[in-house]
């Protein structure tokens, strides 16, 4: 069932134009994802913007810990979508200037900012400073 959740929401991602469920953009995945978080669903198109808010923030949460270290975040084992969509949306409150960047790159960001993986040296905003690693032993 998950696959087909993220399959629809990247296909509706694709074809969206037509459909009013564009999350190119920050800015359009911010207002599919206020109806998400909000459950205010007018008619069929507001439900359908939701449910392509849910695919890509169901998909940055499935892939963000398997991305390179400087970019992962680690979002809970048993965090929910809804959870997921209001972290994107208080970094984008917090952060407006991001806005522009495309949708998925931002629900990354925020969940880095707001999940950063153990032992990651990426500085996140929240945080005082980059975690201090070992030294590494000098190769032979």
């Amino acid at each position: 069932m998950r696959v087909y959740v993220i399959v629809a929401g990247l296909v509706l991602s694709m074809i969206g134009g037509a459909s009013a469920t564009v999350v190119d953009k920050g800015t359009d995945a911010q207002k599919s994802c206020e109806l998400l978080v909000q459950s205010s669903f007018r008619n069929q198109d507001d439900a359908r913007s939701a449910g392509a808010c849910e695919g890509m923030i169901e998909t940055a949460m499935i892939f963000s810990p398997n991305l390179p270290a400087n970019i992962r975040a680690c979002p809970p084992a048993q965090g929910s979508i809804l959870q997921g969509a209001k972290v994107f949306l208080r970094y984008l409150g917090n952060n407006p200037d991001r806005a522009k960047e495309p949708g998925l790159t931002v629900a990354i960001e925020s969940f880095r900012d707001a999940w950063p993986c153990q032992g990651d040296d990426a500085e996140s905003s929240t945080r005082a400073g980059p975690k201090k690693r070992a030294p590494t032993k000098p190769k032979q």
